[in-house]
């Protein structure tokens, strides 16, 4: 699969950065953006609600089209907005898709649900700018709030922890303050959390999600 000009990703985040528009790029494994990313490979991006139409308007004022989303007829539970459309400009082939919570997947029939409002709400208080070069940056998570997305992404979406993920996780778990990084993961895993850093802290990746789901200390 071909990758997506450089030059073209640089220019799509210069418009959004210099319209001052309040979004947040949840993550970017293996280091995709600006120069690896690949035809077809939608790009998260965590928007409020209320600014939807702003954002319509930026990408289609920038040739983006609205696409129906793969999962827009899925189960969203706890206040969880359906998500609608992706954007996509075929000329650069650059893929957009607008989420407005941070979720996951259930365990059980796979609804998508939201992470707690703490976590919610430190994202946005919390988000930083990722500057990669002097030609190229993004507003993404703090640190502790990407660290904890990845874990739960890895356990409830992928059920698995993919090698960029561990790779992330892994740098992550040095640059986090621990005692705030527990208490956010506390708030998904409850009474597993002590066991899940542990095994982190070890770089066990591969027994995480089995030992999770036979936990039964609650």
């Amino acid at each position: 699969m071909k990758l997506i000009e450089t030059n073209e990703v640089k220019a799509i985040f210069n418009l959004l950065n210099n319209s001052k528009l309040n979004y947040i790029i949840t993550w970017n494994i293996n280091n995709e953006l600006p120069s690896h990313l690949k035809a077809g490979k939608d790009i998260d991006i965590l928007v409020n609600k209320k600014d939807e139409k702003k954002f319509v308007h930026f990408f289609r004022s920038h040739n983006y089209k609205a696409t129906n989303h793969p999962f827009k007829y899925d189960i969203f539970l706890y206040g969880v907005d359906r998500f609608e459309f992706k954007y996509m400009n075929k000329n650069n082939q650059i893929d957009f898709d607008l989420v407005f919570q941070l979720a996951v997947r259930s365990l059980d029939a796979g609804q998508f649900i939201p992470l707690d409002k703490i976590i919610q709400e430190s994202a946005w208080m919390n988000k930083r700018f990722e500057k990669l070069s002097d030609d190229f940056g993004y507003w993404t998570l703090s640190y502790e709030d990407e660290f904890v997305c990845l874990i739960a992404r890895s356990i409830f979406d992928k059920r698995e922890f993919k090698s960029g993920y561990r790779k992330r996780i892994t740098k992550l778990f040095n640059l986090v303050d621990k005692k705030n990084t527990l208490e956010k993961l506390n708030m998904i895993f409850f009474k597993f959390t002590p066991h899940l850093f542990k095994y982190i802290e070890n770089e066990n990746y591969d027994e995480i999600i089995i030992s999770y789901l036979k936990f039964k200390e609650y």
